[in-house]
C-alpha cells in the first residue's frame, strides 16, 4: 500500500535540476535509504516528500490524515518554550495534559496541604489515565535521556545547533508518526547514541527515508535504496551492502555495453569511408542508422573527487603532550575538561578520539592546534610539523561576508596556484578535482549544500600541504562517496592523522589506536573501532554481572519492602478494632509534614541511581551500597507515615 506517491514529477533550481520524471512510491512500512552525492538533491527531494517543497511539474499523492514527521539536516527550531513543550508538539490533548500535571505537581510539592491543587491534580491524573499519557511521559524522558539530554525545563533558545537538532529528532521519534523523513540525524550525537538510534529505527513500525553518511545505521536499518544522480533518481532493492553489489555489476555491464556499442560504430564507420560505391541509394537507412548511433550518447564515467597532497618531511617527533590539564575556558579554577594527558604523537600515527559530547574532545584538537591555551601541562610541536585543521562546522562559511563571496575566491587566498606532488595547478583546476564545476567555481558559498562546504574546507585545508591532519567530526555533510575516497587517502598520507569521530566505519577504517575520553581522562585502546567495544565489553563483562546480582538484590529489598507494608496494614487494621482515641500531638503532625517532602525525593533519588546502575554510569558498588542505604530509608519512612497517618489530628 503506498502512503506516498511521486508522480512524473520534476523539480529545478534555475539553471541546476534536482530531478525529471520521478516516479516514486513509499509503501506502508517500508524503510528506504537516500543516497547521493552532496548537492544532488536529496534533501530537497525529502521535503517535497513531505509536502513542503513545491513540484515545478508532476503530482504528490498522499493518503488521507497522513502523520508525516520530518527532521531536517539543520534545526529549524524557534522561539523561547522548553524542551519539554517543543518535544510534545503535535502531541495535542497529550502534550497539554502532561505541561499542567508537572506544573500543579510542583505546587504540591512545595505546599503538600494545598487543597485546591490536589483537587486538580487528581482531575489530571484522570484524565492522563483515560488517555495513556503516563506512557507518553516516561517515552519523552527516555528519548531524551538517550540523546544526551536530562534538563527538560531549559529554554530551547538557550541550546546549541547541534542540540536543538536531538530535541527536534526526539520530537519526530516521540510522535510516532506513520512516515518518518531524517536528514543526517547521526550528526551532533556520539557513537553510543547512534547505536541506540539505530535499533530504535530497526524497530519502528512505521516507514522511514533515511538520508544519512554513517554507512553501519544505513546498512542495518533500510530494505530499499533510492539513488540521486544527475536529475535521475533510481530505486534499488536491498540494504546499503546489497545496492553496493548492484552497483559494481550495473558499471560492468555499462562497460561491456559501451565497449560493444564503440566497436560497433568503428566497423559501421569504416563501411562508410570505402567510397561512393559502398554508399548507393539501397543503403540510405544504413547511413542513417551510422549518423544516429555517432548521436547517441553513451554512458559517461562521471568525474570523481580527486584527493592530491604532495607530501612535507614530517621529524620524528610530531606532537607531545605532558600532563596536559584542560578546562572549559583555560582557567585552573574553571570546570575540567580531562588532566593528565601524556603521549608522543608518531610521524606514523592513526589516532581516534571518541567519548560523549561535551567531554572535551574538540578542545584537545584546538589545544594541539594551538587555537586554545591548556590551564597546566605541556605541548610541544615538533619543528617541521605543518598543521591541516578540519574543525567541526561550517560556521567560518555562513557569516554573512563569506557567503557572498565567490568558492574561487575563497580557495585562492591560500595560493593562486599549487603544487602538488610533482604537477601545479591551478585554484581553478583543483577545484574541478573536488568537483566544483567551472559554474559553481565563480558562484557565491551560500549556494552551496551544507556537504559542498565541508569539501571546500577540505580542499583550502589540502592546499597547505599539512603533514599533520587533525580532523574533528570530517564525515558530518560529506556524501558517502567522498568518504571512502578521504578513507582512501588517509591510508595513503604520509604523516600523523589525529581524528574526532562518531562515525563507527569511518573510524573502523582509518585509525588504529582508541582514546576514549571519559570521567576526564584519556584511556588508551590499541586498534579501530571495533577492537575498542570488543575489549571495552570483555573488561565490563564482570560489571555486568555484578549488575544483574544487584538487581537481583534490589528486587529481593523491594520484595521486602512490600511483606512489611503489608504487615504493618494489617497489624493497624487490626488495632483500628478496638482503637484508642488517641490524638496526633503537634510534633508529630510536623513529623508527619517533614516525611510528606522528604519521601518524593527519596523515591526520585532512588529511581536516578536505579538508571545510572542499568547503564553502568559510574561505580557500580558505590552506588549499589547508596541504592541500598535509599531503600532502607524509604521503608523507615514508609513505616512511620503508616503509622502516623492512622492517627486522626484535630
Amino acid at each position: 500500500m503506498s502512503l506516498i506517491s511521486l508522480i512524473n514529477a520534476s523539480k529545478d533550481f534555475g539553471i541546476k535540476n534536482i530531478f525529471q520524471e520521478l516516479d516514486l512510491h513509499i509503501n506502508k512500512n517500508e524503510k528506504l535509504g537516500l543516497i547521493g552525492a552532496n548537492g544532488s538533491g536529496k534533501s530537497t527531494l525529502l521535503k517535497v516528500i513531505a509536502g513542503i517543497e513545491p513540484l515545478l511539474e508532476g503530482e504528490r499523492k498522499c493518503a488521507p490524515s497522513l502523520k508525516i514527521k520530518i527532521v531536517h539536516q539543520d534545526s529549524l527550531i524557534k522561539g523561547n518554550h522548553s524542551i519539554l513543550e517543543e518535544v510534545l508538539e503535535g502531541c495535542g490533548e497529550n502534550k497539554e495534559l502532561l505541561i499542567q500535571f508537572k506544573d500543579v505537581s510542583e505546587l504540591v510539592a512545595k505546599d503538600p496541604e494545598n487543597n485546591e491543587a490536589l483537587k486538580q491534580l487528581g482531575v489530571i491524573s484522570e484524565k492522563m489515565d483515560h488517555a495513556n499519557t503516563w506512557n507518553l511521559e516516561q517515552r519523552c524522558k527516555e528519548i531524551l535521556r538517550r540523546l544526551g539530554i536530562e534538563n527538560l525545563d531549559m529554554p530551547i533558545n538557550k541550546l546549541s545547533g547541534g542540540y536543538q537538532k536531538r530535541v527536534g529528532l526526539a520530537s519526530a521519534l516521540v510522535g510516532n508518526p506513520d512516515v518518518l523523513l531524517l536528514d543526517e540525524p547521526t550528526n551532533h550525537l556520539d557513537a553510543t547514541a547512534v547505536e541506540w538510534l539505530q535499533n530504535w529505527l530497526e524497530n519502528f513500525e512505521g516507514s522511514l527515508v533515511l538520508v544519512t553518511h554513517d554507512r553501519y545505521v544505513l546498512d542495518r536499518v533500510t530494505k530499499n535504496m533510492i539513488e540521486v544522480d544527475s536529475g535521475k533518481v533510481k530505486k534499488y532493492s536491498g540494504n546499503y551492502a546489497s545496492f553496493l553489489q548492484q552497483k559494481v555489476e550495473q558499471e560492468q555491464a555499462e562497460k561491456s555495453s559501451n565497449q560493444k556499442f564503440k566497436g560497433i560504430l568503428k566497423k559501421e564507420l569504416a563501411w562508410l569511408r570505402q567510397g561512393p560505391k559502398a554508399r548507393s541509394t539501397k543503403q540510405k537507412a544504413r547511413i542513417q542508422r551510422i549518423e544516429q548511433m555517432k548521436l547517441k550518447k553513451t554512458s559517461i564515467n562521471k568525474g570523481s573527487l580527486e584527493i592530491i597532497s604532495s607530501s612535507r618531511r614530517l621529524g620524528n617527533i610530531a606532537i607531545e603532550t605532558e600532563k596536559l590539564l584542560v578546562t572549559t575556558d583555560g582557567g585552573m579554577d574553571s570546570p575540567v575538561l580531562f588532566k593528565d594527558f601524556t603521549y608522543s604523537f608518531t610521524p606514523n600515527d592513526r589516532v581516534g578520539i571518541i567519548g560523549a559530547n561535551g567531554t572535551g574532545k574538540s578542545s584537545l584538537l584546538d589545544v594541539i592546534a594551538g587555537i586554545k591555551k591548556p590551564a597546566s601541562g605541556k605541548i610541544i610541536v615538533g619543528e617541521t610539523a605543518h598543521i591541516g585543521y578540519l574543525d567541526q562546522n561550517t560556521q567560518d562559511l555562513v557569516k554573512e561576508r563569506e557567503l557572498n563571496k565567490k568558492v574561487i575566491d575563497f580557495i585562492e587566498e591560500a595560493a593562486i596556484r599549487i603544487e602538488l606532488g610533482k604537477k601545479e595547478f591551478t585554484a581553478s583546476k583543483l577545484l574541478e578535482k573536488f568537483l566544483f564545476t567551472p559554474n559553481q567555481q565563480h558562484s557565491p558559498i551560500a549556494k552551496l549544500s551544507g556537504g559542498e562546504k565541508r569539501r571546500l574546507k577540505l580542499c583550502k585545508m589540502l592546499i597547505k600541504v599539512p603533514n599533520i591532519l587533525l580532523l574533528d567530526e570530517p564525515t558530518n555533510d560529506l556524501d558517502i562517496q567522498t568518504l571512502s575516497i578521504l578513507e582512501d587517502f588517509i591510508e595513503t598520507f604520509k604523516g600523523c592523522v589525529i581524528v574526532v569521530s562518531h562515525d563507527r566505519y569511518f573510524l573502523d577504517r582509518v585509525v588504529n589506536r582508541i582514546f576514549n575520553l571519559r570521567e576526564k581522562e584519556l584511556k588508551r585502546y590499541e586498534g579501530n573501532y571495533s577492537d575498542f567495544l570488543a575489549k571495552n565489553e570483555e573488561s565490563n563483562k564482570s560489571g555486568k554481572d555484578l549488575m544483574v546480582n544487584k538487581h537481583r538484590e534490589m528486587d529481593v529489598l523491594a520484595e521486602k519492602v512490600n511483606n512489611q507494608k503489608s504487615t504493618i496494614s494489617i497489624n493497624l487494621r487490626n488495632q483500628s478494632i478496638n482503637p484508642k482515641p488517641r490524638k496526633r500531638s503537634f510534633k508529630e503532625n510536623l513529623e508527619l509534614k517533614n516525611i510528606n517532602k522528604e519521601l518524593p525525593l527519596l523515591e526520585e533519588s532512588k529511581n536516578r541511581l536505579e538508571i545510572k546502575i542499568s547503564t553502568g554510569d559510574g561505580n557500580i558498588i558505590e552506588q549499589s551500597k547508596e541504592l541500598a542505604n535509599l531503600i532502607e530509608s524509604i521503608n523507615k519512612y514508609e513505616e512511620r507515615w503508616l503509622e502516623l497517618s492512622d492517627i486522626s489530628y484535630d
